[in-house]
C-alpha cells in the first residue's frame, strides 16, 4: 500500500472513530431520556479493486426488539380497558357500599322490613307508621341516589369516549407528519432512528386509548389499522367521530340517544369493534357494566313497588281517609280488560259500615274506566270523578271515609294483571311517575333470531282495538315494525332498543295515551312485556300525602264478608293483618327473573339486595385482580424490552474507551505516515 493509501485508511479511521463517538455521547446524554433507544454503528470496510480502502460505518440502527414492542403495545392495550374499568367499579363501590355496611342497599330494604315488623305488631302506633313511611322515603331516596351517580358516571363515561377519540385523531396527524418526514430522510439516505422514536412514543400512546395493528412499509412509513381491519393511518390519517350525549338517563342506550363512534367521512358505526384500551373500557362502562347496574336495581325497585302497593291497595288505613285518589291517569273512554269483584265502603269515623258496593268489573257498562266512576259516582254517600290530572278520586260524604277491597278483582295488561285498586293506585305507598303509556320488555338475546310463537296481540286505545298478528318466524324487530305499521297513525311506537349486549322492546303513546294490551300467544309472557320505564329506581318515590300524613298507612283491610249491612264492623283500629302482610314480603322467597348482569334466581328482597351487592364487589375485586396481575405482566415486559432497548451507561462507557484507544492510534497513525511523507519530501529536494 502506498502511503498516500495508509494515510487515506488511517483518516478514514479517525473520521468513523469521531462519528462513532458522536454516537456514543449520544446515548449517554439521552440515557433517562423516555423514548430514547440506544443507537449502534457497525464498522464496514469498502473495497476498491480488490483491496480494503480504510473504514467506514453502517447506517445508524435502533437497539429495539419489533417482536417484543408489538407484545408491549398489544398488552397496554388490554390493561389501559382494565384501569379505566377498575376506576369506575371502585366508585361503584363507594356507591353501593359493601353488603354488611349499615348504609349499603340490603340494609336499607331489610330496615324498611323491620319497619313493617313494627308496625304490624303496633298498629294503632302513630310512630310505627311514621317510622315505616321513613323507612320507605329513605329506601326511595337512596335508589334514586344511586341512578343518579350510576347516570353521572355514564355521563363521565361519554365525555372521556369523545376525548378519547380526539385524543386518536391528534395522534394520527402526528404519526401521519412524521411518517412524512421519514420517507423523505429514507429517500435521501439520511438516519431516521430518532424520527422512529419519536413515532414509537406516538404508537405506544395511540396502543393505549385503543386496539391496534400496524407494520411498516420499505419507504419507512407505517400504516396502522384497528384489529378489526380498519385502516386508521394510510397514505392520510382518518378521522374518528363522536358527539357526547347532552344528558343521559337510564332510558339512554347506545342507539338510542347515545350517537356511534364514526368511522372517516361516511362515518361507519365502528363503536362495537373496538375492544380494548381506555375507549374500551369506556364503552364497557357506559354500554355494560352500569347499564346492567340500572337494570339490576331497577328491578328491585319495581318489586318493592310492585309487591307493597298490591298489599297497600287491598288495605285500609284506620280510621279510613275521606278520599282516596289514584296515582294514575286515564281517560273515561279507556277499556282496559277488567274482571272479578271489587268492593267500595263508606265507613264512619269508628270503621262501621254506611254504605257498600260491590262492582261486577266484567259486567261495566259501559266497560270503560268512565263507566267504573260512574257507578261509584251513584252510591248515596261517595262521589267518584277524573280530575283535571286524569287521576280517579273517590270521596265520602259527611265526614265519613272511603275505604276498598280489591276482592277478585283483576286487570290484565300486557304480563302485568293486578287488582283494580292498584290498577288505578288508589292506596299507594310508592310512585314510579310512569302509567300505560309506555312498556318496556326484559332484554332478548337478539333482535333478529324468530322467536318461535304465534298469536295476535290487541291493543286498547281509547276504547278502540286495534290487533297485531305475530307469527313463529317473526323477530323482534319484526314485531316492533308490525306494531308501529299498525298503530303509527294513533301516534304509537315500537322500538327495539340496543342495551347492553341485548335488545329490549319498547311501545310508547307519543300523545300519552293509555293503551292496553291483550295476547293470545304467549309473547307478553316470554319477553315481559309490561307497563313502565327504564330507571325505575331513579323515580321511585314516596307518595306524597303518605309522607304528609302517616296515619294513611295502610295497616288492616276492609271485610270481605259477602254480606256488609250499615252498622257492620268494616275495619278496626286494631286490625293489623295487612301490617303483617307487609313485614312477611321481606320475608317471603320470590322468583325474580334475569336483570342486568344477575340471572333469575328464588330469594328475598333484601336477598337480592344483597346479590346486586355481591356481584358489584365480585366485578370490583375481579377486575382489581386482572389490573394487579396486567400491571405486573406489563412491568415484566417493560424491563425486558429496557435490558434491550435502554442505554446502559456503564456500557456506554466501556465504549467510549475503546473508542478513545482507537482514535488515539488512529491519530498516532495518521502522525507516523505524515512524518514519513515530509521524510519523502526532503528526499526528494
Amino acid at each position: 500500500m502506498s502511503l498516500i493509501g495508509a494515510l487515506s485508511s488511517a483518516m478514514s479511521a479517525l473520521q468513523a472513530t469521531q462519528a462513532a463517538l458522536r454516537i456514543t455521547s449520544l446515548n449517554i446524554a439521552n440515557v433517562n431520556t423516555v423514548g430514547y433507544t440506544r443507537k449502534t454503528v457497525s464498522p464496514l470496510t469498502p473495497v476498491l479493486d480488490g483491496e480494503a480502502a480504510g473504514v467506514s460505518l453502517s447506517e445508524i440502527q435502533r437497539t429495539v426488539d419489533e417482536h417484543l414492542l408489538r407484545q408491549i403495545r398489544n398488552h397496554i392495550a388490554a390493561l389501559s380497558g382494565q384501569r379505566v374499568q377498575n376506576d369506575f367499579l371502585t366508585r361503584t363501590q363507594n356507591l353501593f357500599g359493601p353488603p354488611a355496611d349499615n348504609s349499603s342497599l340490603s340494609h336499607t330494604v331489610t330496615g324498611l322490613g323491620s319497619a313493617y315488623e313494627a308496625l304490624a305488631l303496633s298498629p294503632e302506633s302513630v310512630i310505627a307508621r311514621s317510622g315505616a313511611v321513613d323507612a320507605a322515603r329513605r329506601l326511595a331516596d337512596q335508589l334514586n341516589s344511586m341512578t343518579a351517580n350510576l347516570q353521572q358516571m355514564r355521563s363521565e363515561a361519554d365525555q372521556e369516549i369523545s376525548r378519547s377519540v380526539e385524543h386518536i385523531n391528534a395522534l394520527l396527524v402526528d404519526i401521519h407528519e412524521l411518517n412524512v418526514d421519514i420517507a423523505n430522510r429514507v429517500a435521501t439516505g439520511e438516519s431516521v432512528a430518532d424520527l422512529r422514536d419519536q413515532r414509537d412514543l406516538l404508537i405506544d400512546q395511540l396502543a393505549e386509548e385503543t386496539d391496534i395493528q400496524y407494520f411498516e412499509r420499505p419507504s419507512g412509513q407505517v400504516v396502522i389499522a384497528t384489529k378489526s381491519g380498519r385502516t386508521l393511518l394510510g397514505s392520510l390519517p382518518v378521522t374518528l367521530t363522536h358527539t357526547p350525549a347532552a344528558q343521559l338517563s337510564a332510558g339512554t342506550t347506545y342507539l338510542n340517544g347515545i350517537g356511534t363512534i364514526g368511522y372517516g367521512a361516511g362515518g361507519a358505526d365502528i363503536t362495537e369493534e373496538v375492544r380494548s384500551g381506555r375507549l374500551g373500557g369506556l364503552l364497557t362502562i357506559r354500554d355494560h357494566t352500569l347499564v346492567d347496574l340500572q337494570a339490576e336495581i331497577d328491578r328491585l325497585a319495581e318489586l318493592l313497588k310492585d309487591r307493597i302497593n298490591a298489599l297497600q291497595n287491598s288495605g285500609t288505613a284506620f280510621p279510613p281517609p275521606g278520599t282516596l285518589t289514584g296515582t294514575h291517569s286515564f281517560a273515561a273512554g279507556d277499556a282496559p280488560t277488567m274482571s272479578g269483584t271489587f268492593r267500595v265502603a263508606v265507613t264512619d269515623p269508628d270503621g262501621l259500615v254506611v254504605e257498600t258496593l260491590d262492582i261486577d268489573l266484567s259486567a261495566l257498562v259501559p266497560p270503560t274506566i268512565g263507566g267504573l266512576v260512574a257507578q261509584i259516582d251513584a252510591m248515596a254517600n261517595a262521589s267518584a270523578t277524573i280530575d283535571a290530572d286524569g287521576q280517579v278520586a273517590i270521596s265520602a260524604a259527611g265526614g265519613n271515609g272511603i275505604a276498598v277491597n280489591e276482592l277478585d278483582s283483576a286487570v290484565a295488561t300486557g304480563t302485568a294483571t293486578v287488582g283494580l285498586a292498584q290498577f288505578l293506585g288508589l292506596n299507594d305507598v310508592f310512585d314510579s311517575g310512569t302509567g300505560y303509556d309506555v312498556y318496556l320488555s326484559d332484554r332478548a338475546a337478539s333482535d333478529t333470531a324468530p322467536l318461535g310463537l304465534a298469536g295476535t296481540l290487541d291493543f286498547s286505545i281509547g276504547g278502540a282495538t286495534t290487533s297485531v298478528a305475530y307469527a313463529a318466524g317473526d323477530s323482534l324487530t319484526d314485531i316492533a315494525a308490525a306494531i308501529t305499521g299498525a298503530l303509527g297513525g294513533a301516534n304509537v311506537t315500537a322500538t327495539v332498543v340496543h342495551e347492553a349486549g341485548g335488545f329490549r322492546l319498547e311501545i310508547a303513546d307519543g300523545d300519552g295515551d293509555n293503551l292496553f294490551i291483550a295476547d293470545s300467544g304467549g309473547l307478553t309472557a316470554q319477553l315481559n312485556l309490561r307497563p313502565g320505564q327504564a330507571g325505575t329506581a331513579g323515580r321511585l318515590e314516596v307518595r306524597g300525602d303518605l309522607l304528609a300524613d302517616p296515619n294513611l298507612m295502610a295497616t288492616g283491610e276492609l271485610s270481605g264478608a259477602a254480606l256488609l249491612a250499615p252498622g257492620d264492623v268494616a275495619v278496626s283500629a286494631g286490625d293489623a293483618t295487612i301490617a303483617q302482610a307487609l313485614a312477611d314480603i321481606f320475608t317471603d322467597s320470590l322468583t325474580i327473573p334475569a336483570a342486568g348482569g344477575l340471572p333469575a334466581t328464588a330469594t328475598t328482597l333484601a336477598g337480592y339486595a344483597a346479590d346486586i351487592l355481591a356481584l358489584n364487589a365480585a366485578n370490583a375485586d375481579g377486575m382489581a385482580n386482572d389490573v394487579a396481575y396486567g400491571e405486573s405482566f406489563h412491568f415484566a415486559l417493560e424491563v425486558q424490552s429496557a435490558a434491550i432497548s435502554d442505554v446502559n451507561l456503564d456500557e456506554e462507557l466501556a465504549n467510549l474507551v475503546v473508542l478513545q484507544n482507537a482514535y488515539g492510534a488512529s491519530a498516532r497513525l495518521t502522525t507516523t505516515i505524515a512524518e514519513m511523507m515530509d521524510e519523502l519530501l526532503g528526499i526528494a529536494r
